[in-house]
């Protein structure tokens, strides 16, 4: 039998190795599992060709570049375009018309699609809730869901590392705020969204990746260079002086399919080959002008060399002499 202190030094042991791999698996969740839950990429619609999308104002100052549209809706103020900021070629600005209303519809129904399905809140237990957290601390990111209950923070440099195809979706229920020259490399902007459920401030210089669906507004600070979008729910966007270059994305739910041949049984190769061609059309063709012949003229016979009919061998005798000179 083993000695009472043997014992206890066992189960302390014990219980350390316990709280030990506790430890692993709840870090486990967190550094381990992010790619636990696939994310999808909804479809833009008619917010596809915006660059920015204010819901009361767009606002800009500097020498702001943008190639998609600018719009407003249902707010009318936009200022600062077409001078001294430039919306396109090919963007143009809008100011609460058809299309911008049009995309601020979507753009709503965008933010709520990214709360759906795969993306909803719930899959984040696969994936990773980084409350508060400094994104930076995490680089890099496989594709996946990303939540957070507070703040989502960027003070340096976050890496999205994946494959063509990949999809990475930030939800926050408050602030997104990128400081001063942080950047996010890698992912394709068409896949890349921050879903933020008030307010978006890209911090000087900063450079950043992705289609950001802000509730409330969104600020470029200046300097700041976006790859993706800016569309705000319910209130402004502020611009100063920044480069937005915006991607052709999929903006409808389906697509043309391309036609692929079949193979075909005796009787579809019978009609495919005894089926009639097509008569083709008629070509006019210019009618040939006629050029009439011009005869000689003739002498009309005097009535000397015109002999009454005769018969017999005599009558025929006395028309030949008769023909004689």
């Amino acid at each position: 039998m083993k000695h009472p202190r043997t014992l206890a030094k066992l189960y302390r042991h014990l219980v350390a190795i316990f709280l030990f791999g506790a430890l692993l698996v709840v870090a486990g969740g967190v550094l381990f599992n992010l790619s636990a839950s696939a994310a999808t990429s909804p479809t833009l619609g008619a917010a596809g060709s915006y660059s920015v999308l204010g819901a009361t104002t767009v606002t800009c100052t500097g020498t702001t570049t943008t190639d998609g549209d600018v719009g407003v809706a249902a707010g009318t103020a936009i200022t600062g375009f077409p001078v001294p900021c430039t919306a396109g070629p090919p963007g143009t600005t809008h100011s609460n018309d058809a299309s911008a209303i049009a995309a601020q519809a979507d753009n709503l129904g965008l933010f709520d699609a990214l709360d759906a399905g795969a993306n909803a809140d719930v899959n984040c237990i696969g994936g990773i809730r980084a409350d508060g957290t400094d994104l930076t601390t995490l680089s890099p990111l496989v594709a996946g869901l990303y939540c957070s209950a507070g703040q989502f923070l960027l003070t340096g440099n976050l890496t999205l590392s994946g494959s063509p195809g990949d999809v990475w979706v930030f939800k926050t229920v408050s602030e997104l705020i990128i400081s001063s020259d942080a950047t996010v490399t890698g992912g394709n902007p068409c896949d890349v969204w921050w879903r933020v459920g008030s307010s978006a401030t890209l911090g000087t210089d900063s450079v950043f990746v992705g289609n950001i669906l802000a509730l409330t507004s969104i600020s470029l600070q200046t300097g700041a260079s976006l790859d993706g979008r800016a569309l705000a729910q319910t209130g402004a966007v502020t611009l100063d002086s920044n480069t937005i270059s915006t991607a052709d994305c999929l903006t409808a739910a389906t697509s043309t399919p391309t036609p692929t041949a079949t193979a075909r049984g005796p009787l579809e190769e019978s009609f495919a080959t005894n089926t009639p061609s097509p008569t083709p059309t008629p070509t006019a063709t210019a009618t040939p002008t006629v050029t009439p012949t011009v005869l000689p003229a003739t002498t009309p016979p005097t009535p000397a060399q015109i002999q009454p009919p005769q018969t017999g061998d005599a009558g025929l005798l006395r028309q030949a002499s008769a023909g004689d000179p």
